[in-house]
């Protein structure tokens, strides 16, 4: 039932820009035409290819017995000996540049057979199609008419080109966005091609009309053209490309999950260690501030009650001692007087003169006179 399902959703036309797509088509030998053809629409007039005479084994051997194992798109042998690797990238991964550089240099040096010297040594050109952009140093330079690049060895300061060993060529997809009215030429017919053929429900007409290779690039596409091995081939191989994709899409969604579930724990923590702390400060500045206002209320309350207390009762005590001993003195004071108005009284009864009666009593004038 699977399979059944999986063959109703094949759409009519493969998409050239998925791996499996890309390899129904040009690895292909029926259509070595085609090949050729988009290759040299591609490759520097140096590089055109007029015929391949093979199909190399994709598995590259290892150099060593614990080396690593390559296996490539489609590796083809021109009849110059030069050859092209030629593949279709349909994600962006890390170290892409190095990785193409790697497949080139296993093929150039693994052709230097034993006794043969480097004269022997003949050129790889490694093409990628990719279905995403890379980065440049200025975007500017890289659009619809601009997104392929050529990477070789030159010298720095002269710009001078080395005998051709190794190229590398980027053929940036996305960068080209022209409409069906825009392509006038047989390169932007191929490339229109490219990004659109999953769509087609038919060959277009103008497609037709044009002829050439575009032409044939549209009817390799069709899938109903192909003959009953190739087809029951490009329906498993887009089931398998299914199942890796679904499985993809789990792990990242697996993945998101467990990001967000990660990321809501640590925020849980982080917001309640947080909320801890500062509540905890919040809290301590508040009742700082609470205690020591109430403290300083409550001391001085006490202080001023036991203050007056303390100070009436010693006041008291202070009063009481201070008025006994005033009264004491002004009791004193008051029997001398007496004293002395007593013994006046007297003299003054025996005839003594006022003035003699001052000197011995000590009293005033006034103080005699008044007790006369």
């Amino acid at each position: 039932m699977y399979f059944n399902e999986k063959r109703q959703e094949l759409a009519p036309f493969v998409n050239l820009r998925s791996d499996v797509g890309f390899k129904a088509v040009f690895a292909d030998r029926n259509n070595k035409d085609i090949l050729i053809g988009v290759l040299n629409q591609i490759l520097p007039p140096e590089a055109r290819i007029e015929d391949i005479k093979e199909y190399s084994d994709r598995e590259q051997r290892r150099d060593v017995p614990y080396g690593k194992k390559t296996v490539l798109d489609l590796v083809c042998v021109d009849r110059d000996d030069r050859t092209f690797v030629v593949e279709m990238q349909a994600s962006e991964e890390d170290f892409f540049f190095e990785r193409c550089v790697y497949y080139a240099s296993g093929l150039y040096h693994l052709e230097l057979s034993d006794g043969v010297r480097y004269k022997g040594l003949r050129p790889v050109y490694v093409v990628s199609f990719l279905n995403y952009r890379l980065r440049h140093d200025d975007e500017s330079l890289w659009d619809t008419d601009h997104f392929i690049s050529h990477w070789r060895f030159t010298e720095k300061r002269t710009g001078m080109v080395a005998d051709q060993t190794i190229s590398v060529i980027f053929v940036e997809m996305t960068l080209f966005t022209k409409t069906l009215e825009e392509c006038v030429t047989e390169f932007d017919r191929l490339f229109y091609i490219f990004k659109n053929s999953d769509g087609f429900q038919r060959i277009p007409e103008w497609i037709e009309e044009a002829g050439g290779i575009s032409r044939r690039l549209a009817e390799a596409c069709e899938v109903a053209a192909f003959d009953k091995e190739k087809k029951l081939k490009y329906e498993i191989d887009k089931m398998n490309e299914w199942d890796i994709l679904a499985q993809r899409e789990f792990a990242e969604r697996k993945g998101f999950e467990k990001g967000y579930a990660d990321g809501e724990a640590k925020g849980i923590a982080d917001g309640t260690a947080k909320g801890m702390a500062k509540g905890m400060a919040e809290g301590m500045a508040k009742g700082m501030a609470k205690g020591m206002a109430e403290g300083m209320a409550k001391g001085m309350a006490e202080g001023m009650a036991k203050g007056k207390a303390e100070g009436m009762a010693k006041g008291k005590a202070e009063g009481k001692a201070e008025g006994k001993a005033e009264g004491k003195a002004e009791g004193k004071a008051e029997g001398i007087i007496e004293g002395r108005l007593d013994v006046a009284k007297a003299l003054l009864a025996s005839g003594m003169p006022i003035e003699q009666i001052k000197l011995y009593t000590k009293l005033s004038k006034e103080q005699i006179e008044a007790i006369q």
